[in-house]
Order: C-alpha cells, then structure tokens, then sequence
C-alpha cells in the first residue's frame, strides 16, 4: 500500500485510535472503580483472577489520564499530516510498550485481570502503531501499478 491509499489508512486509524484512547481515558477518571470492576467481572469469564484494587491514589489516577489525554492528542495530530507527523508515532508505540511491558509485571505479581488485559491490548497497539509508521513512509511513494 502506497500514496494516498497508505495516507488515508493510516489517517483512518489513528484517528480512530485517538477516539478510543480519548473514551477510555473518560472511563478511568469518570468511573475508574467501576470501569475496573466490569474488567474483573469480564476476566471471570477465563478463570480466576484477583480482583483490581480499587483506585484509591489519585495521583496515580490524574497522571493516568494525562497520559490518556497526551496519546490521545498525539494520534489525531500526526492524523492531521501522516508524513509531517511520523515520528510522533514513534512516541505513542514507546509509550504503549511502557504500559504492555509494566501491565505484564505486574499480572505476574498480583494476578489481576485487568493488567493481562491492558498488556496485551497495549502490546497490540505497539504494533499497529508501528505498521501506521511504516505505513505513513510510503506516502509519498508512488502507486504500483495494477
């Protein structure tokens, strides 16, 4: 995928990470008690994990959702030009490995759910946001044929 097709693929799904990262961080500043009681009554579903402790050090609770706030603006400004705004993209996967990489940590020490689930959705994002990268190269790129 090349050229305007790459662009708009790209574009397409950062934005459509911004809207998600802009609804979760509501979530967790807005119900952060009960938006993790739902995550540990989803995780019951495949099998039997600690509950999340409840959000008790709202220090931890604002740095989270500024942080929530800073990819969010992250995505829809390297929306706003692909190639111009590549490197930010650079940015939110290493932010999203941070967050993957001490989810994981932790589920390993306290087993709750809704740390294996925040590591492997944030893992996954490391990803896509690094296909989007290499994907926002190809922008200038001319279209093959065919």
């Amino acid at each position: 995928m090349t050229g305007e097709k790459a662009e708009r693929f790209v574009r397409f799904n950062l934005l459509l990470m911004a809207g998600g990262f802009a609804l979760v961080g509501l979530f967790f500043i807005a119900w952060p008690d009960g938006t993790l009681a739902r995550l540990t009554e989803f995780g019951d579903n495949f099998g039997d994990f600690a509950p999340a402790p409840e959000t008790d050090q709202r220090l931890w609770l604002s740095l989270g959702f500024a942080y929530m706030v800073v990819i969010t603006f992250l995505a829809l400004i390297a929306a706003s030009d692909v190639v111009r705004y590549r490197p930010m993209l650079l940015a939110l996967a290493a932010g999203k490995a941070a967050s993957s990489a001490t989810s994981f940590v932790f589920f390993a020490q306290d087993d709750v759910f809704a740390y294996l689930l925040n590591g492997i959705v944030d893992g996954s994002l490391v990803g896509a946001t690094l296909l989007l990268y290499a994907l926002a190269s190809r922008v200038g790129a001319p279209a093959s044929p065919g």
